[in-house]
């Protein structure tokens, strides 16, 4: 057990480092490309990782080096104005990582670890973390993900017989979320024109994307019905404390606080999807 749960360490930390490539190509539609900093310099081989980067002193580099000169693993950070690398690419490797663990743990004791049940889990988990990190950094989420998640529900729900829910109970618990998220996304919409009326300037985002919407359906398709229900109620509440908590610490900080400030929901739908899928549907 042991061995095996450092292989899905492992493996979680390495789909990390390819969930921040992507992460970093999906929002501006551009191609897979090897790690970067952000002044578009190549990361070296050891801090293609976010881990790498920071265990090896390697967030940034210090000045341009000639072509074909390699870094040491000790060069200092760059000065001032340098392409430090963010603190996203570490803790999305470690957050990976963990929730592989987590929903191996969780399905050990009913399937191996290579089974197809297992690797659609991990699947879901890695696409999870990069609607997290992509709407967390971009207020959006791209059907580009969303819409390949419901697929691969879909799949599960038809053709893997050990996999809950069945294909009936997946496909009605896809079309209530999406019926009661695109109802509050409707309801969204109508109160940014009231607003916007009355403040006599566009209102900035709304309370839901449409994306937020395609991601819930395609959460209700992972979890079937009755249980999406429950990962929309705690979706709701997290979403709320959620809100509560990012006003009153813009509140605090003095000029920071926008009225209607759109909030990415998506972390709060994927963090409720996650605890319905662990407690057990």
């Amino acid at each position: 057990m042991f061995l095996e749960s450092c292989a899905v360490a492992i493996t979680g930390v390495l789909a990390g480092g390819l969930i921040n490539m992507l992460a970093d190509a999906l929002p501006s539609r551009q191609p897979l490309r090897i790690p970067q900093y952000t002044d578009g310099r190549r990361r070296p081989r050891l801090a293609w990782l976010g881990i790498g980067a920071f265990l090896f002193n390697l967030r940034s580099l210090p000045e341009p080096k000639p072509s074909g000169d390699e870094l040491s693993p000790g060069s200092p950070p760059s000065g001032p104005g340098g392409a430090l690398l963010s603190w996203r690419y570490p803790l999305t490797e470690i957050a990976t990582a963990l929730l592989l663990l987590l929903f191996y743990a969780d399905t050990r004791d009913e399937a191996a670890l290579l089974s197809t049940a297992t690797l659609v889990k991990f699947a879901y988990a890695a696409i999870f973390v990069l609607i997290a990190v992509i709407d967390l950094e971009h207020r959006r989420i791209p059907f580009a993900v969303a819409l390949p998640l419901g697929a691969l529900a879909l799949i599960d729900a038809a053709l893997i017989p050990v996999s809950e829910p069945g294909l009936l109970a997946a496909a009605i618990g896809g079309l209530v979320g999406f019926a009661l998220f695109y109802v509050a996304y409707l309801g969204g919409v109508a109160f940014a024109r009231i607003v916007s009326r009355k403040r006599g300037k566009p209102l900035e985002g709304g309370a839901l994307g449409f994306g937020d919407v395609v991601l819930m359906a395609a959460v209700g398709l992972i979890l079937g019905f009755p249980s999406i229900v429950l990962a929309i109620t705690f979706s709701v509440f997290a979403g709320a404390a959620g809100a509560i908590a990012v006003i009153l610490a813009r509140t605090m900080q003095a000029g920071s606080y926008r009225p209607f400030a759109r909030v990415p929901y998506g972390p709060y739908i994927v963090g409720s999807a996650v605890a319905v899928m662990l407690i057990g549907h």
